[in-house]
């Protein structure tokens, strides 16, 4: 008979002092013991503001106020005897920079902040003395402004950063101090209450079935004729934006053959990859939220894990059953998510390497637009980007749905891929999405076939681009009299 799982209550105020690292953390403790210099799990939140100038100082007490309210974001880390140990530090002052780049020209405030992002996602956190959260509000005009808040993965994820902005907006308006609220869970309070829910009975079962799951299946995707420089990952970036026209049709599309949108995108993702890489058998990675329980909904934290989907991929298989048969490996997928990924990593991959992350190597995430918040103060909020590093991976395609389209980014590693051939990768995928509804009864043999036929286009187009650049250049060049 199975143990009940024990009700998720609050620790008392000295329990709640030295509690165990959850298990997503303490992946993330480990990874950054192997490189403490490295910054690949930092999270970094920018805002774009328009109206009345934020007040530094209120602006420097909210964040602090956020730091007593949420204590995950002042705890400390560190390996005790007992294990992996997060511990509750006292109330620390958020340090708030602050720049005023108004004199500066266009061209000049650009740099400065491109400067100041790459500074600010590349310093990292010291996780054993805290705090894991840092800010920077930059003045770029009379009514122009810029938020940029970095934390520490080990503290955070997407739920929580839409608690984060509410919670911000709150004690930026109001005079409160933040103190916890009493019988309030805390992120300490799931991390001592874990271990009974994700109990070693469940773990050990949970390893008999991705053994079996996945026995057989190559564990690296390797792209042909593609050498990986040494050192660690070089992360790049490129972002573009599904318009909404097209994300409809990929809607219709889904409702037509009854998938979640998700799905059809992730079995989009997986054509694509099997061209870009020549392989038909290979796994990708997909994050799950990992608050399954509602009272984990409010709370501030880590809690996202890490799941393993099988893609195998034959030639006569149309789209629509390729897509059907990725419907069925996520729903198989998401039935065993609790296993927490490190524990699987150590069972099915345990000589890691840093600069590679385990089992895959190409992620897909999906997500609906949550930072929603009118504005802080009397500044309207007019954008938001979280920009995050590649933390190992070859290739990860974020996907955040905001109203009616689709904002992606493409993340690569430059040892693998430079930034002329990811453009062109991501022209490919807009060509796969745009025209899915005409492909759903072509085999994939013959989607390959587009898709090379596409990519020789592109090429193509870019070639007569660069000759008539060349010429245009030449006709500009002024000729010199030529002395004999």
């Amino acid at each position: 008979m199975d143990t009940p799982t024990p009700p998720l209550l609050p620790l008392s105020e000295l329990a709640v002092r030295y509690v165990r690292q959850s298990f997503a953390q303490s992946r993330l403790w480990f990874l950054h013991q192997l490189e403490p210099e490295r910054a690949q799990h930092n999270i970094l939140v920018r805002m774009v503001l328009q109206g009345e100038h934020l007040q530094t100082a209120r602006l420097k007490r909210a964040l602090d106020a956020l730091s007593l309210r949420h204590p995950v974001l002042r705890a400390c880390y560190r390996t005790a005897e007992t294990g992996p140990e997060q511990c509750l530090a006292a109330p620390p002052s958020i340090n708030l920079d602050y720049r005023d780049l108004d004199g500066l020209s266009a061209s000049e405030r650009r740099a400065v902040i491109e400067r100041l992002l790459h500074d600010q996602q590349n310093t990292p956190f010291d996780l054993e003395a805290g705090p894991v959260m840092r800010a920077c509000l930059l003045d770029l005009d009379a009514a122009s402004q810029e938020l940029i808040i970095v934390i520490h993965h080990i503290a955070f994820d997407g739920r929580s950063g839409e608690i984060l902005l509410q919670d911000l907006a709150h004690y930026y308006d109001s005079e409160e101090t933040g103190a916890p609220l009493p019988g309030r869970l805390q992120y300490a309070d799931f991390a001592a209450w874990e271990p009974g829910y994700v109990t070693p009975r469940l773990i050990e079962s949970e390893i008999v079935f991705w053994r079996d799951y996945l026995a057989g299946m190559p564990l690296q995707l390797e792209f042909d004729r593609r050498v990986r420089s040494e050192g660690p990952a070089q992360g790049g970036r490129h972002a573009f934006t599904i318009q909404a026209e097209r994300v409809e049709r990929l809607k219709q599309v889904s409702r037509h053959l009854r998938l979640p949108l998700f799905v059809t995108l992730t079995g989009l993702f997986q054509i694509w990859l099997h061209y870009l890489s020549g392989r038909h058998r290979f796994l990708v990675g997909t994050d799950v939220h990992g608050r399954d329980l509602p009272a984990l909904q409010d709370i501030f934290g880590f809690f996202v894990n890490q799941l393993t989907l099988k893609c195998e991929l034959e030639d006569e298989l149309t789209l629509g059953e390729l897509l059907a048969r990725t419907r069925q490996a996520i729903r198989v997928a998401h039935g065993h998510r609790q296993l927490p990924f490190d524990l699987l990593v150590s069972h099915l991959a345990p000589q890691r390497k840093s600069d590679r992350s385990p089992l895959f190597q190409a992620k897909f995430n999906y997500q609906r637009d949550r930072f929603s918040i009118e504005g802080l103060g009397a500044a309207r909020l007019v954008s938001t980007q979280v920009i995050q590093d590649l933390a190992g991976f070859d290739l990860v395609l974020d996907l955040m749905h905001r109203h009616a389209s689709i904002e992606a980014t493409l993340e690569y590693d430059r040892r693998l891929f430079s930034s002329d051939e990811i453009e062109r990768f991501a022209s490919l995928w807009q060509e796969l999405l745009g025209q899915v509804d005409d492909l759903l009864e072509h085999s994939l043999s013959d989607l390959r076939s587009r898709l090379r036929g596409w990519d020789d286009a592109y090429l193509q187009q870019q070639q007569h681009a660069h000759l008539d650049q060349g010429r245009a250049r030449l006709g500009n060049t002024r000729r010199r009299a030529i002395s004999l």
